[in-house]
Order: C-alpha cells, then sequence, then structure tokens
C-alpha cells in the first residue's frame, strides 16, 4: 500500500502547487495588465514528464543556463521548448514571466507562452520552440539580407513594443543573448521576463536593486562558459550602477551593446565583410573574463574599432548609411551605450527606425 500512500501525498502536493503558484501568478497578471492577458493552456505534470522524459540531459535545449533549464520537447504533436525554472529562481519572478509573457504572445518578435503546468515548484513554462541565440548558425532570411542586422531591428522592434504598447512602460532590463530566441525561419524572439519592471504611468523610472543582484548572479554562473559563444562582459547601464535608476535607456544600453555582440558571431560567412583581426578582437572583448571594467563599454569598442582601421565610425558623421551600413550599424551601436556621437537617443522606437534604414540599405547594396 506504499505506493497508494506515495501517490496521495503527491497528488496533495500538486494540487497545493496549483492553489499557490497560481494565486502569485493572477496576483503578476493583475498587477501588470489588469488580468487582460492571451490565453495559455495548463499543462500536467505528467504531460511534461513525458514530453521531456523527465528531464533528461539528453533533451537539454543549451548548455547554458541563467535562471532556467531549456529542454526541447513535444507537446500536442508539436515541438515546444520547455523551460524549468532554478530553484535560485523567485517565485515572484517566475510567475513575473508568465504574466509578461502572456501580454506579449501576439507578437511576432516575442516568444510565444504555450501555457505552463502549476504542479511545479517553481512552475514550467512551455513556449512555442525556438532556440537561444548562441546554440548555432544564424538562420538566412534572404540571400541578400544582413541576419545579424535583421535580427537587431526584430529586438528593437520588440523592446519598443514593451516600453510603449501598455498603459505603462515596460523595462526588460536584464537584456543579453541568452534572453534572444530564433525560431526555425531565423525570426528573433525576446524573452525571459524575470526582471522585468514597470514604470508607473506619469514616471520617468523606478528605483530597483534587482539588476544589480541579477548581473552578479550572471557573472558567477558564467564561469568556465569560455567558448561556448557567451556574452561574458557585464552589459549592465552605467547610469543604474551609479544611480539605481531603471529608464528605457537601461534596455537602450543592454542593446547597443547586444548589436556589437552580435558581430562577433562567427558560425555564418563573413557576410560583414570585416577582418578576422577585428572579429576576434570583438571576440576576445564578449567571451573572454575581463577583469578591467574602471572604462566603459564604448571606451575598449573605440579603442578596436581605431586600432583596425574603423575611426571614421567614431571621428566624423556617417550620415550617410547608404555608403557603408556596417558603419552605420556600429555607429548606432555605440550611440546606445552612450558615445556622444551626434544627435542622442531618446527612445528604442528610434533605434527601430534607424535599423530599418541600415537594412533596407544593406538589402539593395
Amino acid at each position: 500500500m506504499d505506493w497508494l500512500r506515495t501517490n496521495r501525498i503527491g497528488a496533495k502536493t500538486k494540487q497545493r502547487n496549483i492553489k499557490e503558484n497560481g494565486e502569485v501568478v493572477l496576483k503578476e497578471l493583475i498587477e501588470c495588465c489588469d488580468g487582460k492577458c492571451n490565453p495559455s493552456k495548463n499543462f500536467s505534470y505528467n504531460q511534461i514528464i513525458k514530453a521531456t522524459d523527465n528531464f533528461s540531459q539528453t533533451n537539454r535545449a543549451s548548455r547554458i543556463d541563467i535562471y532556467y533549464r531549456c529542454y526541447k520537447g513535444i507537446l500536442d504533436d508539436r515541438p515546444v521548448l520547455i523551460k524549468k525554472g532554478k530553484y535560485t529562481l523567485d517565485m515572484k519572478e517566475i510567475c513575473r514571466d508568465i504574466a509578461i509573457s502572456s501580454m506579449v504572445s501576439g507578437h511576432k518578435n516575442f516568444l510565444k507562452l504555450l501555457g505552463c503546468s502549476l504542479e511545479f515548484t517553481p512552475p514550467v513554462l512551455v513556449f512555442e520552440y525556438a532556440e537561444i541565440i548562441t546554440l548555432g548558425p544564424l538562420l538566412p532570411s534572404h540571400p541578400r539580407n544582413l541576419r545579424r542586422i535583421k535580427i537587431a531591428k526584430e529586438v528593437a522592434t520588440a523592446l519598443s513594443y514593451l516600453h510603449t504598447a501598455f498603459s505603462k512602460a515596460f523595462l526588460h532590463s536584464t537584456l543579453d543573448p541568452f534572453t534572444i530566441f530564433l525560431d526555425e525561419n531565423g525570426i528573433a524572439k525576446l524573452g525571459n521576463f524575470c526582471n522585468c519592471i514597470s514604470i508607473p504611468e506619469g514616471e520617468k523610472f523606478v528605483h530597483d536593486d534587482a539588476l544589480q543582484k541579477y548581473h552578479e548572479y550572471r557573472h558567477i554562473t558564467l564561469k568556465g562558459t569560455h567558448g561556448l559563444g557567451v556574452c561574458y562582459l557585464p552589459v549592465i547601464d552605467p547610469d543604474y550602477k551609479s544611480t539605481g535608476k531603471v529608464t528605457p535607456k537601461t534596455d537602450m544600453y543592454s542593446f547597443g551593446a547586444f548589436m556589437l555582440a552580435l558581430v562577433q558571431i562567427t558560425e555564418v560567412d563573413d557576410e560583414l565583410s570585416l577582418s578576422q583581426d577585428l572579429l576576434r578582437a570583438l571576440a576576445d572583448l564578449f567571451i573572454k573574463p575581463h577583469d578591467d571594467v574602471r572604462f566603459p563599454l564604448h571606451h575598449h569598442l573605440s579603442k578596436i574599432l581605431r586600432k583596425f582601421g574603423y575611426a571614421e565610425v567614431i571621428d566624423s558623421d556617417v550620415s550617410d548609411v547608404a555608403a557603408s551600413p556596417v558603419k552605420a550599424f556600429f555607429r548606432l551601436a555605440l550611440r546606445c551605450i552612450g558615445c556622444n556621437l551626434g544627435d542622442p537617443l531618446t527612445s528604442m522606437i528610434q533605434v527601430a527606425k534607424e535599423l530599418k534604414l541600415i537594412e533596407k540599405s544593406a538589402n539593395y547594396r
């Protein structure tokens, strides 16, 4: 009769998890969007266990984890990405991820939430399948399309939507390559909203200390990952570090660092026509652990660009995008991370518009 007693205890635990997790998710949904969100499905404990082969290592979708372990599985006859929160993840944070994901799932540039399983502690999230961007080659969408520029434009579009589509602005706040996914068509999807922060209507910033804690935890977690394509360099906004204020520019700074990290991905043809020495220098900056954090990120980038013949990106006004979309891409990234080059950027909408112009120019060359 021990098996019967074990089953009863297990059933009671699952019911308790559903009640407790459901209360937190509902609270986050009400706080974020007054309970208005895209519908999602509740998957059972057994469905998740079967889909992941009991979270088998052979089903792992990534060798690198920050807050989640990601698994590839099959549910309802379709491939899915199943994210299992690590025990370092606070229940409120994972429920915030569920709430924000459900709000934005109708947009093509966000990881689409299909549902979750509240029977686990912490809850398990189920998304349409897409791969973390560090997993492999960037998939082509058009023979003449610069894939990196396209990906950057799509992520900028997602951030713009997050900042402006709701009654209050939502800031991702922890954007880096681990939060970007690519679907089978090479379309970029933004995900992982555990640390998403809302700015009350009429306000321009909020004070928050969670971002600093995240980057400290990220630094510890990523030790020993050299060679796995990790963007190791901290991408935290220096203004936030000095003031504790989270603003839309916090996302803009991280996005600029992401643009520059995109350039050093080497699993694709050298479509940007950059020298191998420049690519290695960028890779050293973004992949190898660095102890020298006295200088801002744009200081390191400026030195690299000058060394390899891109001084005009910093020293002159590259206003003619059509003449050099690659240099315009670099220049925009530098402006995002605080380099004083021409007119200051005021919003992610402006960044997305400029990337669209760069992409258009690159496609017509």
